[in-house]
């Protein structure tokens, strides 16, 4: 692969520290009415996005594909400080793409699929974005719902997120189904799932760099 590329990994929002406590937001978490999650029926969409964040981490390792992941282990760190990591080692180290993690919910808790974004207007992040949406039909196929918005032309969605406004490089903000509903969370608690999703991002990487 091209060894002057890196791809920047950012698992959204913060997880459980050392004692087992939820360091994020309370809306980044969500109680369901029965199921089994990551404490009894708690799901925890920081905790979720490092699993997913660490499958492709290691499928990068054993490609030999250089990586950075700008998140902490359990930490929530300020999107600031995310971003300003990428952007030095972007500048210092190796030129990449920065891609970020999540899991989304609504305030119905009704809503459900799979959402790529990039910021607004036509970008260079709009290829890497399409590229991916590509291979997670690819790879998952119908076994989830899809949200998108074809209006110019691609499959992102479009929207000003810090980590897609501010960072030098090509960047998609990533969200993996609706955690706060219950069909949604059952797929991403099944290990088949996110590893189609990491297998997904993968090769979204690997296709991109092949194009440039």
């Amino acid at each position: 692969m091209n060894d002057k590329f890196c791809v920047y990994l950012d698992a959204g929002h913060g997880s459980l520290d050392d004692k087992g406590n939820y360091v994020t937001a309370p809306s980044k978490m969500f109680e369901h009415a029965r199921g089994d999650f990551h404490d009894g029926k708690f799901f925890y969409e920081g905790v979720w996005n490092r699993t997913l964040t660490d499958v492709v981490a290691a499928k990068l390792t054993q490609l030999k594909i250089n990586h950075v992941v700008v998140s902490h282990e359990y930490l929530d760190l300020s999107l600031h400080y995310r971003v300003d990591v990428a952007n030095w080692y972007h500048k210092n180290y190796k030129k990449g793409v920065y891609i970020s993690n999540h899991s989304n919910a609504s305030a119905s808790h009704s809503a459900r699929g799979f959402e790529v974004y990039t910021t607004p207007g036509v970008t260079k992040s709009d290829k890497l974005a399409e590229i991916h949406w590509n291979n997670v039909k690819d790879v998952l196929g119908d076994r989830i719902r899809y949200r998108t918005d074809t209006s110019d032309g691609d499959h992102d969605k479009e929207a000003r997120f810090f980590v897609l406004s501010k960072t030098s490089m090509p960047a998609i903000l990533i969200e993996h189904l609706f955690f706060d509903n219950f069909e949604d969370a059952q797929l991403l608690m099944n290990d088949e799932i996110v590893e189609r999703f990491a297998e997904a991002q993968v090769r979204s990487v690997i296709k991109y760099i092949n194009q440039l």
